[in-house]
């Protein structure tokens, strides 16, 4: 129940202060705390007290006048009411048949077991505590045996018997380092056929079974290394042979812009050689001057059409005009 005044039962606010009786302690608000007489706990001083006390401080108590004084009605109502909702009602089954009465036990019944349960005090918590801390306990699974039996439910193999990734790192290497990778590769390859070659026949010998005819062996052997030698010799050739003539490609493009370059200056491309063209050494390099000199001849041209420099003149008409006069002569 709310704090209110033990006098007229108002409830206490921000405006509606709570006060307290020096003489009996009850709480009051302002308005019923209206009344000063001396009292005899605070040591005969002037003190607010309440209108019952007041009276029986200044006239003296008497069991008429106490008995006269009561709580207002609206005080008692709020206490029966609330009293009411605490205590089961009983007076309500009465003028019902059995069935009903029947239903409605049960029903107080349901509501009962229904209510929330107590919180277990502090005590039975620590006996409760104590009591699975004393009991026995079994070993606890490891992390492998409990993913051990998931998989076996999964129907998959286990992770111990599943075989780990293996980590192949990204190839970072550029095309020229891979390039020469794999000629030092076929060069330690060859290196090794050729030591092969020169210690195999007479092991091969001794582990031959045909002893009798060993000529026929090392005739053999010899025919295959130089069968394998004569197929990386023209292997190598025909790369070498690529290689020069990208590299023949090359030049005569860059000769070749460098002679419009030098026509669009207004000098003689005849003139022009290789040695006047200072030539890349990568493939990017390469790139990087084709795409400088194809922006300086674009430039240019723009520059000289704007100039009105090496612009070709357009062919007359009049040689064909002519000639086209000349034919309806000729018909007959």
């Amino acid at each position: 129940m709310d704090s209110r005044c033990y006098g007229c039962a108002v409830k206490f606010t921000l405006f509606k202060k709570e006060n307290g009786c020096k003489n009996c302690g009850r709480a009051f608000c302002s308005s019923c705390l209206s009344f000063s007489a001396a009292v005899p706990r605070a040591g005969n001083t002037q003190q607010k007290v309440c209108k019952q006390c007041y009276e029986v401080l200044t006239r003296g108590s008497s069991p008429a006048n106490a008995s006269k004084w009561s709580p207002p009605q609206n005080y008692k109502k709020r206490m029966a009411a609330l009293e009411a909702k605490q205590k089961p009602s009983t007076l309500q089954n009465q003028g019902l048949t059995h069935p009903d009465q029947v239903i409605a036990e049960r029903l107080a019944r349901l509501r009962q077991e229904n209510k929330p349960k107590l919180v277990p005090s502090q005590a039975e918590i620590e006996a409760r505590l104590a009591a699975l801390r004393d009991e026995p306990q079994g070993s606890i699974p490891s992390t492998q045996d409990v993913e051990a039996r998931l998989a076996a439910l999964q129907g998959r193999a286990p992770p111990s018997q599943t075989p780990k990734p293996v980590h192949q790192p990204p190839d970072t290497r550029t095309q020229a380092q891979q390039a020469q990778d794999l000629l030092t590769q076929l060069t330690a390859e060859v290196a090794i056929d050729e030591s092969w070659e020169r210690g195999g026949p007479a092991a091969s010998i001794q582990n031959d079974l045909n002893q009798g005819d060993p000529g026929s062996h090392s005739t053999n052997s010899k025919g295959q290394a130089t069968s394998s030698l004569e197929e990386e010799k023209s292997r190598l050739l025909a790369e070498a042979a690529v290689e020069l003539q990208e590299e023949n490609t090359r030049q005569e493009k860059i000769l070749a812009l460098a002679k419009r370059l030098a026509v669009l200056r207004g000098q003689d491309p005849d003139r022009v050689t290789l040695q006047d063209c200072h030539l890349p050494d990568s493939d990017d390099d390469e790139e990087t001057a084709i795409q400088r000199v194809l922006q300086q001849l674009t430039e240019e041209a723009a520059l000289d059409e704007a100039s009105g420099f090496n612009i070709p003149a357009e062919p007359t008409l009049q040689p064909r005009a002519q000639c086209f006069r000349a034919e309806p002569e000729r018909r007959p």
